[in-house]
């Protein structure tokens, strides 16, 4: 009888596929536990992130509005603005009264008319009709625009109602240097109380004012 050696078998050989799908199953656990260490982190993160926008809403919720600040003391002159201008010394009817700054005003006619009354408000009746001319003595043109031009009358200087006439001319536009210009105005006056008149005339807001006095009867 034939004895045959057995031979041990040879070992295995390794195969590639095997390492391979290894090495894939390490690198697709390790890539699932960064994903849930991510998540993890990254939900902290994000409240993290949102709480500074909540704290603004917050803060935006909370802030009040500040008060306005007070309205500044206007800047300009000092004075009272309900005091009238000071009126310079009293001159006769006929006579010429100066500002002192080369404005020089006159009164060129004073005359008794029956007045018309035109518009509401305006009664007919007896009425003084002032001429009143101004010159400018300044090296500028002036405006008349803002002359103002008063009656009164008796000791007590009762004022005149101005009436809308249809002669009635008041002052208006621009008097160069060396030139003049005159406006007429017209004022109810009863006929027994002209024995004394007073006129009063301011060439621009602010400036002393004008008094000439005398007799319109």
């Amino acid at each position: 009888m034939e004895v045959r050696e057995r031979t041990a078998p040879a070992p295995a050989r390794s195969r590639p596929w095997q390492v391979v799908a290894g090495a894939a199953l390490l690198v697709a656990l390790a890539a699932l536990v960064a994903i849930l260490l991510t998540r993890g982190g990254g939900g902290g993160g994000a409240a993290a992130a949102d709480e500074p926008a909540a704290a603004q809403t917050s803060a935006a919720a909370d802030e009040t509005i500040a008060p306005l600040p007070p309205t500044p003391t206007p800047t300009g002159p000092t004075e009272d603005v309900d005091e009238p201008p000071p009126s310079l010394p009293e001159v006769a009817l006929d006579a010429p009264a100066a500002v002192g700054n080369g404005v020089v005003a006159t009164v060129a006619s004073v005359e008794a008319i029956e007045g018309t009354g035109v518009g509401p408000g305006n009664i007919a009746g007896p009425a003084l009709r002032v001429t009143v001319r101004i010159e400018n003595g300044t090296p500028e043109a002036v405006s008349l625009d803002g002359v103002a031009v008063n009656l009164a009358y008796g000791d007590d200087r009762t004022p005149a109602s101005p009436l809308d006439d249809p002669s009635r001319r008041p002052f208006t536009g621009m008097v160069e240097p060396g030139g003049s210009g005159e406006g007429v105005y017209v004022f109810s006056v009863p006929t027994d109380v002209r024995e004394l008149v007073t006129v009063e005339v301011g060439y621009q807001a602010g400036a002393p004012l004008l008094l000439f006095t005398g007799s319109a009867a």
